[in-house]
């Protein structure tokens, strides 16, 4: 089960904290991270990166959001965490050395609408199988979102097929079209491929304790 966020009483938001809060979600939702103040502000129309930054602050004190290495993220809040949405659990993905594609499940995982948003229909989870991304906080037995794609930034975490026909779970890396699945573990090598098919990019962690 997705650990559960704790419910707290929170304050009444003001008419900016609202507007605020809901580009803050609509912008993780979309991309993975929190927009910067200057993003947040021209997303909500104030110029003042103080003034956006006061409302953050707010926002924070009432419940609705908490502070992770510098980075604003959801604290969740009662409509956020209350809806479930079934996502297909596709089975294991190597975060290791390679292997021949997925381990086929057909069984499906509860996930809180807020890590789906307007995704919903076009996520799979994998439960991982390996070390290889330890360091990125995702470890063995763990399970991932993951979002369809066929597309992926340099400096995403990516579900790949290699053109031997195995799959892993790495950071993609592209330097001047060099193309290299990057682990997050010291002990395990980055693999240098000249082509390969993204089946989707990583979204989230879900983790029992």
């Amino acid at each position: 089960m997705v650990n559960k966020m704790v419910n707290k009483l929170r304050k009444k938001l003001t008419e900016k904290q609202e507007k605020i809060l809901e580009a803050l979600e609509d912008f993780i939702l979309e991309h993975g991270y929190s927009p910067t103040i200057r993003q947040l502000g021209k997303l909500v129309k104030i110029a003042s990166p103080s003034a956006v930054y006061k409302h953050t602050l707010s926002l924070e004190k009432k419940g609705y959001l908490k502070r992770e290495g510098g980075e604003v993220q959801l604290a969740g809040s009662p409509s956020l965490t209350e809806a479930l949405t079934k996502v297909p659990l596709v089975g294991l993905v190597p975060a290791g050395d390679p292997r021949e594609v997925f381990d086929v499940s057909g069984g499906a995982v509860d996930v809180p609408d807020w890590m789906v948003g307007r995704r919903k229909g076009n996520i799979f989870c994998v439960s991982v199988d390996g070390k290889s991304m330890v360091d990125a906080y995702i470890d063995d037995g763990d399970r991932v979102l993951v979002e369809r794609t066929n597309t992926a930034s340099s400096g995403e975490m990516v579900v790949a097929l290699l053109d031997d026909g195995s799959v892993t779970l790495k950071r993609l890396r592209v330097n001047n079209g060099d193309i290299s699945l990057v682990p997050e573990n010291p002990e395990f090598h980055p693999i240098q491929v000249k082509e390969l098919k993204v089946l989707g990019r990583v979204i989230g962690v879900l983790r029992k304790y």
